[in-house]
């Protein structure tokens, strides 16, 4: 248990040395500390997995928590790299999402890294509720994972006939408009600042309305990402090592990715079929059993399978233009 708690503790503040090291800095600097993001992180993910590697064999965390008490070093690696991939390929779909707020609001290139690490810090805590009370519920509710897997199969389908470039108008959502109704709303921004006071009453910049977009938009994806994990492991310690680095990463991915984006209009498609599949593994775990690395291989296949499709249709449709 200690041994969990500690490691927890070391990702929280990898968190806040990502943000202190690389989440500042002039604008022209951006790029270029994104990419040290990336790599740190990346540097990160692998020490974890060695590190789970002889946790699981030397048996460090004592099944705390957990209902599988049968994993060794690499089983539990190849549902830490599965688990990964999935949370990591979802967040290429939220990075769609955050492109538009981002653009919808007008938010200043300098205040976006501030803007996202909030959202992230925010992501993790959120995440971390929603994997205690996940975890419980399967473990007390036997047909959970019916439930879980519906919603999956649910979310792939939505995903498939949903067009990301269609997006709705954050002014129309019900948290936007009470906001707007209790407090006055600045026409521009006062720097990073969230509220400013004019003529003696407190006002709301558009920092706010972009960050509360952004929080609400993330408990959309939690609801599809969490259950995604728990079909693929329901061990406490790998579903928050996974979730917590594949979302860690996200404001200097979105950096460095936000230009590509549009290269990768097909890859919700794979998106799709990922979410299917994970849904359909979830609801006959008890009759047919996947080997770990066979789900791994699938993983990396279909997300393989999009990201160079859509490489490809985006590369032909620029040849057909010039």
């Amino acid at each position: 248990m200690i041994t969990f708690w500690i490691y927890v503790l070391i990702l929280c503040l990898a968190v806040f040395v990502d943000y202190k090291l690389f989440a500042g800095g002039h604008e022209s600097r951006h790029h270029h500390n994104a990419l040290r993001s990336i790599i740190y992180w990346l540097s990160l993910t692998f020490l974890s997995g060695v590190f789970i590697f002889f946790a699981y064999e030397e048996n460090l965390f004592g099944g705390y928590q957990s209902t599988d008490l049968e994993l060794d070093g690499f089983k539990a690696v190849s549902l830490f790299v599965s688990g990964f991939l999935v949370e990591q390929s979802l967040s290429l779909d939220n990075l769609f999402v955050m492109a538009f707020i981002l653009s919808y609001f007008r938010v200043p290139p300098e205040n976006q890294p501030g803007l996202l690490s909030i959202g992230i810090w925010t992501a993790i805590i959120l995440r971390g509720i929603m994997i205690v009370v996940g975890i419980w519920l399967i473990n007390s509710i036997a047909w959970m994972i019916y439930i879980l897997g519906i919603m999956l199969i649910w979310s792939g389908i939505k995903i498939y006939t949903t067009d990301p470039k269609d997006q709705a108008d954050p002014n129309k959502s019900l948290i936007i408009k009470l906001l707007k109704r209790f407090f006055p709303v600045t026409k521009g921004y006062f720097g990073k600042r969230f509220f400013i006071s004019r003529m003696g009453r407190r006002a709301i910049t558009p920092m706010v309305l972009t960050l509360v977009t952004i929080e609400f938009t993330d408990i959309l994806f939690a609801i599809d990402s969490i259950p995604a994990i728990f079909a693929i492991t329901t061990d406490p310690f790998l579903v928050l090592s996974s979730n917590v680095l594949a979302v860690a990463n996200l404001r200097a991915l979105f950096t460095v990715l936000s230009r590509l984006l549009q290269k990768l209009e097909y890859i919700h498609y794979a998106l799709a079929v990922l979410l299917v599949y994970i849904g359909l593994k979830i609801m006959t775990s008890h009759y047919y059993h996947v080997n770990e690395w066979l789900n791994m291989l699938v993983i990396v296949t279909v997300i393989g399978i999009g990201v160079v499709y859509s490489l490809w249709r985006s590369g032909k449709a620029e040849a057909n233009a010039n």
